[in-house]
């Protein structure tokens, strides 16, 4: 079995050496309709909890940890799922997940726990133009070494790693920015606490002048310690967040900044003696011509780019993607030509998904920061293969097409060699091949009418807060995910809603194969209609294919509002807390202003206000004072709003 590990074995301070790197988990906002349902995650608390995720990847010597985390704005919570995770799932997105608390981990099921979009083909966010990069170099107080200059950085961040973006992207994007530092901050080195990192760093920073909101990316640097990585970096985030352990080079640095982007690892999938087959292993980093895989310099292969936009849009050079047989041209991968920098050829239709994996074909040249390729004669006569799913960004993998040899530095099919998918029907020849580009011959056989169920959104996921008999609006997306060989299918809809309340069902609507369409549905709740969360289903059918979505529809006319003071007696020489809980339809409310009025025994106020947090509490402080402050019964009204729904509570204590 061919090794594409690309860690070296030699662990020493090697300016080849790949990193590793942690993905922060991201977060999303989602509220799901009530009731919950629970899921069998094993035993532990069933708990329903709201904040924003956080994914983290860690990478080391040739292996990567994928971790997620949830702030909940007092606690931080792992998240485990007991299946794959929602792919979608980005640093800095706010959530409500359903799960079994144990402890400080919640566990989960990724198809009932977290409702996220059934894709994340496209990276979203705005890859393109300039990013603003701070790096801060820091040491520790046991270990005050400066592995590389102020000036090394610079250069490495905003010449080498913005180079190679400008390149890669093709002109579309680059990085400016600014290095802070040598900073020595009161955290040891054998501690790998990254928190402290990244908020000791930005602290150092600010006071020397830096202002962190212009900011799109923070990078912080620092001699080795007792980190089993070298990189780590979010998947999203805003800003983004990256740690670099010691060796500040591209390879780790500009691998780390495309997690920052979206990206995830670019993969191999070994299949022993064939191309493809089913008995296949995965190799994380396996790609060994792309930065996101096995490369310390290599272009993003031909799925990446695409995800960031960089190819297949508007001005951006474009793909060609093969419906029919024929010869088709591959223009020279790494230039920014408008031909088209590669093709795209169905391999697979998931029948009850309707998601797409496809083969991407690229013609690498030594080019650029390619140049490595000089020499690789495989990969100079020939074209590169990967599958892509559009299912999840964690779904490419180069392919071997000479399986029969140990490396994988020679994984390109090359003039007048054919490859074959018997399953997909495909032919794939490479009929010539130079410095400019290629001609590959494509044979695709006949497509039969391969159904498949469609898919059905709604959005938004949870409507904003409505009084009993408003009507909410929601906009109902069906894609049809028939093969391209089949006909336009008529769908037929099915509306769920509480009794009383009226919803408009669409009519029968045709569409075509791979198409989709958008109509509105108007949702009106009784007149009466307690407050609450409540779910509104709709479902779209083409005989036994059918798909269906929820969203919320949210009926909130007053908050309820729970206000407590930690004690019933104070003196004058303690402080007075009064705790103001917000709910809406029995749910903590994030986000809402509290209005504390506080009146004294004597007649006078005192006022401030606080904002709610994920855990929808407020609080209020008062230091007494014994030549101000009278003793007697003192009251603290809690006036709380969001979004125009008020709700108010009073509480009394007496002050002796």
């Amino acid at each position: 079995m061919k090794n594409p590990n690309r860690f070296p074995n030699n662990q020493t301070r090697l300016r080849s050496v790949v990193w590793s790197t942690t993905f922060v988990l991201l977060s999303l906002v989602v509220v799901p309709a009530k009731p919950i349902t629970p899921i069998q995650a094993g035993p532990g608390q069933l708990v329903r909890v709201e904040g924003e995720v956080e994914v983290v990847y860690e990478d080391s010597h040739g292996y990567g940890r994928l971790f997620y985390f949830l702030h909940t704005g007092s606690k931080k919570l792992e998240l485990r799922f007991t299946h794959n995770a929602p792919p979608a799932l980005r640093t800095g997105m706010h959530v409500v997940v359903n799960g079994a608390q144990v402890g400080e981990t919640l566990e989960l099921n990724s198809g009932e726990a977290v409702s996220a979009p059934s894709n994340e083909q496209i990276v979203p966010g705005n890859p393109m133009g300039q990013h603003r990069v701070l790096v801060v170099m820091v040491n520790f107080q046991d270990k005050q070494t400066q592995p590389f200059t102020r000036e090394q950085a610079q250069a490495v961040m905003f010449g080498t790693t913005s180079d190679f973006y400008r390149e890669a992207s093709y002109g579309q994007t680059w990085l400016t920015g600014d290095v802070y530092g040598w900073y020595t901050i009161p955290v040891s080195s054998s501690t790998c606490d990254t928190t402290a990192i990244a908020n000791y760093a930005q602290q150092a920073a600010a006071n020397a002048g830096a202002n962190l909101n212009a900011y799109d990316h923070m990078v912080y640097a620092f001699p080795q310690n007792a980190c089993t990585w070298q990189g780590r970096g979010s998947v999203g985030g805003s800003p983004s967040q990256a740690w670099v352990n010691e060796w500040f080079e591209l390879g780790i640095v500009g691998h780390e900044l495309g997690h920052n982007f979206g990206l995830y690892h670019s993969r191999s999938m070994d299949c022993g003696d064939t191309s493809i087959g089913t008995n296949c292993t995965m190799s994380e980093y396996g790609d060994m011509f792309d930065l996101m895989g096995g490369s310390s310099s290599a272009h993003f292969n031909l799925f990446q780019k695409e995800r960031l936009g960089w190819i297949n849009g508007g001005t951006n050079p474009p793909i060609t993607t093969v419906a029919t047989g024929g010869t088709y041209w591959l223009d020279s991968f790494e230039p920014g030509t408008m031909t088209s920098k590669g093709l795209k050829v169905l391999k697979s239709t998931d029948a009850s998904t309707g998601i797409k994996t496809w083969y991407y074909l690229e013609r690498r040249t030594a080019f650029g920061f390619d140049s490595f390729l000089s020499g690789n004669t495989n990969v100079l006569s020939g074209v590169i293969i990967r599958t892509g799913s559009d299912s999840s960004g964690q779904d490419t993998y180069l392919i071997d097409m000479t399986p029969a040899t140990a490396s994988w530095y020679d994984a390109a099919l090359t003039m007048g060699q054919s490859f074959t998918d018997a399953d997909a029907g495909v032919t794939i020849t490479v009929v010539s091949a130079d410095a400019t580009g290629a001609l590959v011959q494509v044979s695709v056989a006949s497509q039969p009418c391969v159904r498949a169920n469609p898919t059905l959104t709604l959005s938004p996921s949870q409507s904003s807060w409505m009084q009993a008999g408003s009507t909410a609006t929601f906009n109902v997306t069906l894609k049809n995910n028939d093969g391209g060989g089949c006909q336009p299918a008529g769908f037929s809809w099915q509306t769920t809603t509480p009794a009383g309340w009226t919803i408009s069902a669409p009519p029968v609507t045709f569409v075509n194969p791979g198409a989709s369409t958008t109509t509105a549905v108007q949702v009106t709740s009784g007149p009466g209609t307690a407050d609450g969360f409540y779910a509104v289903n709709v479902s779209a059918a083409n005989g036994s294919y059918s798909s269906s979505a929820a969203a919320t529809y949210s009926l909130v006319s007053t908050l309820a509002v729970t206000n407590t003071a930690t004690q019933a007696t104070y003196t004058r020489n303690q402080t007075a807390t009064v705790n103001a809980t917000v709910r809406a339809a029995g749910s903590p409310v994030s986000g809402a202003t509290v209005t504390f009025t506080m009146t004294k025994s004597n007649g006078t106020t005192v006022s401030s206000a606080a904002t709610t947090s994920a855990n929808g509490m407020a609080v209020f402080k008062y230091s007494f004072n014994r030549k101000k402050d009278p003793t007697g019964t003192y009251q603290v009204r809690a006036q709380a709003n969001k979004d125009g729904v008020a709700g108010s509570s009073t509480v009394s204590f007496v002050v002796k």
